[in-house]
């Protein structure tokens, strides 16, 4: 509670720099060490600093208030180094000199300058502060009368010097903890900026390499027809068979390109996400119609099992991208002759969508890392080649809705996705709110 109390105190960063919270640390820290040097001085007699304290104290908290709640930190800057100075000056004069804390309080000053003072400022402010030091040590030497001594005895200066030695130990203290904290909190970021540059770095890397290799065997099929058609005259049975293979290889192709420029666009942009309520069903009503013809052209009898009546919170192009891509990358795995299966059952709050297939499965070498880049793309049970976009895009878009995605695999038994998404509660059924009303929207 109290370190959220000293961070609100001086403002939170960004938004405050690190000099700014210094220098509000600093006139914080200067008006309560003021007003107790009020009743100290009082203690000691010394009338003229009392009502010079009191002024500067007054001084010192419109610094504060300025540069915390007004944000005029530059302008605060010099209020409170020329009130510092002629307020040392002062008290060299009325507080004994070379025999009081004066020295220990310019000490101090040059610290603050050091730790706040902009760039531009910076080496007026010091050779000003080692000039007043001179110039008094100096003048004390040549009029020692000038000055006037304020102690009594001795145990008046003890108690001086011991106030103004633990004043400007804490003022210390609190000022380097402040640079330590914001220097352990400047590294922290930095490392996590290193670490996502390292992961964009190799992250480019693998979309070239994906450009590079995999885009290129479509193209050179594409070239390789054209030639033969050019040169040679194909019979009918020749010409289609290579018609149906282009046609196959331009499918996977077209497939990558839209997942590559679509999750480039997430990375790059961020993806903007409108929640709404959605009939599961005819949602992917189409989706399931469109890919039932593509799966019976290889063979595999693909099954919709979804329930009718289930409503869910979520993104209706994001939804649809996720089930066409874990239903394209079930056919791309499974035989002829095989089986897919799209069911959803509700679990108490949740609608968990599954698409199972008894396909060849996923190697357990390659289930850790099959949300990711990591994972090397593979060839499909016809050849179809995969970029290994798909499930990291199904993996992102899933949890930018709030959901969740799991599988589970056997080699060579099949596996099994499911995607997990808020139900529509009953009181946002009971206020009447119509599928594809908007229930939220935000950019991420």
């Amino acid at each position: 509670m109290m370190q959220s109390f000293w961070k609100k105190s001086l403002g939170y960063p960004p938004v405050f720099s690190l000099e700014a919270r210094i220098f509000n640390a600093a006139c914080l820290i200067t008006s309560i060490g003021l007003f107790l040097c009020v009743f100290v001085d009082l203690l000691l007699g010394i009338q003229q600093l009392v009502i010079l304290m009191v002024a500067v104290f007054v001084v010192m908290a419109f610094c504060y208030y300025y540069s915390r709640f007004k944000m005029k930190l530059n302008t605060c800057i010099i209020i409170y180094m020329i009130t510092i100075n002629i307020i040392i000056i002062v008290n060299f004069k009325y507080n004994s000199g070379i025999d009081g804390p004066s020295l220990l309080i310019f000490i101090l000053s040059y610290f603050l300058t050091i730790s706040t003072i902009p760039k531009k400022q910076y080496w007026f402010w010091i050779t000003l502060n080692l000039f007043i030091v001179i110039t008094l040590l100096a003048v004390e030497y040549k009029y020692p009368e000038a000055i006037i001594n304020t102690y009594p005895d001795n145990k008046h200066r003890f108690i001086d010097f011991g106030y103004t030695y633990i004043f400007i130990v804490f003022f210390i203290f609190l000022v380097t903890t402040t640079v330590r904290k914001s220097y352990h909190t400047e590294r922290k970021l930095v490392e996590q900026k290193a670490s996502e540059l390292e992961y964009a770095n190799n992250t480019m890397n693998k979309l070239f390499s994906i450009l590079a290799h995999d885009l290129r065997s479509p193209l050179a099929s594409i070239q390789n027809y054209l030639e033969i058609l050019s040169e040679f005259k194909l019979n009918e049975d020749d010409r289609l068979s290579m018609q149906k293979g282009l046609l196959n290889s331009t499918q996977n192709t077209q497939e990558m390109l839209v997942n590559l420029l679509l999750w480039s666009k997430s990375q790059m942009k961020g993806a903007i996400v409108n929640m709404v309520k959605l009939d599961l069903k005819k949602t992917l009503q189409t989706t399931l119609q469109i890919h039932q013809a593509v799966a019976a052209e290889k063979g595999i009898q693909l099954t919709d099992q979804l329930k009718d009546s289930i409503f869910v919170v979520a993104d209706v192009d994001m939804l649809q991208l996720v089930i066409r891509n874990l239903i394209n990358n079930a056919l791309k795995f499974t035989n002829p002759g095989g089986q897919i299966v799209v069911s959803a059952n509700t679990i108490g709050t949740d609608c968990r969508i599954m698409i199972k297939d008894n396909g060849i499965g996923i190697s357990y070498q390659q289930q850790n890392d099959i949300f990711s880049l990591k994972t090397e793309s593979t060839f499909g049970t016809k050849n179809e080649k995969g970029v290994g976009l798909g499930l990291l895009l199904c993996k992102e878009f899933t949890e930018l809705q709030n959901g969740k995605i799991t599988f589970e695999s056997t080699p060579g038994a099949g596996t099994a996705f499911y995607v997990s998404f808020k139900l529509c509660q009953d009181d946002i059924k009971e206020n009447g709110i119509n599928e594809g009303q908007l229930v939220k929207k935000r950019q991420v």
